[in-house]
């Protein structure tokens, strides 16, 4: 009898031990389980964010483009104005100027025969050549 106790209890201490590996078996496949569905919602959690970062950043990129355009635009615009409205202010203010001087510039050999004219009288009396 002795014999059947050891037998019975080696074949219940097996059963207990490929229990228990089963258990621990269909443990880690619920844990494996478990972790692939965390990583899977963890993963589609991440990839959202992603998703929503690179919209936040396209969206920015693209409103502080616009708002660079728009003031270059502007003041491209404002630089072009005040250019016009400085070369109308200084041909308004130079063309008389330049007119003045023109006719004067015009007068200028006239006056230098009229002024030359005593000088070259004076020049023949003492030459002695006469006013012919």
């Amino acid at each position: 009898m002795a014999t059947t106790n050891v037998k019975k209890t080696l074949t219940d201490a097996g059963y207990i031990v490929i229990g228990l590996g089963v258990m621990g078996v269909q443990q880690a496949q619920r844990s494996g389980r478990e972790l692939r569905a965390y990583l899977n919602k963890t993963g589609t959690c991440v990839q959202n964010r992603t998703k929503d970062a690179q919209t936040k950043v396209t969206e920015t990129s693209r409103t502080a483009r616009d708002q660079a355009t728009a003031q270059v635009r502007t003041t491209v615009d404002t630089t072009v104005g005040k250019a016009q409205a400085l070369r109308d202010e200084v041909t308004k203010r130079v063309e008389p100027a330049v007119g003045k001087v023109q006719s004067q510039l015009n007068d200028l050999p006239e006056r230098v025969v009229q002024a030359m004219e005593p000088v070259t009288a004076r020049v023949r009396e003492f030459g002695g050549i006469s006013a012919a």
